[in-house]
């Protein structure tokens, strides 16, 4: 049988999917669910990919995000996937590749992905990852 992908009980590979962020949002602004993560299940490995390392061939989802995540559960973080063509593709080869992945759209919601679960934070706010990291180790209440 296949096991629930929630809660997470061992310690993920994040994948954040960064998109160029507007002049008002400063380089610094925390944001994304790896590090909320980390503090919930240290071992947490992530990794931070832009559109341009990957059209630009610098960056490989295989070697960044699927080997890494071998044998451990995958977590991809998206922002506002629904407005970035390369951000819905990779989303889409991750989860193809990894049908348990789990998808955490951070910014407008788009359409679903095929993912074991997506969660849905409507912001990419410090607070919003805060949230996500709950969402994704906390047994849902009954």
């Amino acid at each position: 049988a296949a096991r629930a992908a929630l809660p997470l009980t061992a310690a993920p590979h994040v994948v954040e999917l960064a998109p160029v962020t507007n002049m008002a949002i400063g380089k610094e602004t925390p944001w994304g669910v790896a590090e909320p993560l980390r503090e919930r299940l240290p071992g947490t490995t992530s990794v931070r990919v832009r559109g341009q390392e990957l059209e630009e061939g610098t960056v490989a989802l295989e070697s960044c995000a699927l080997e890494p995540a071998a044998g451990r559960p995958l977590v991809i973080v998206a922002r506002d996937a629904a407005r970035h063509a390369w951000m819905s593709r990779a989303v889409t080869g991750l989860t193809a590749a990894r049908p348990d992945a789990i998808v955490v759209e951070m910014g407008l919601p788009g359409a679903g992905a095929a993912a074991a679960a997506q969660i849905f934070t409507h912001g990419a706010s410090a607070a919003s990852g805060v949230a996500a990291a709950e969402a994704l180790t906390q047994a849902p209440a009954l």
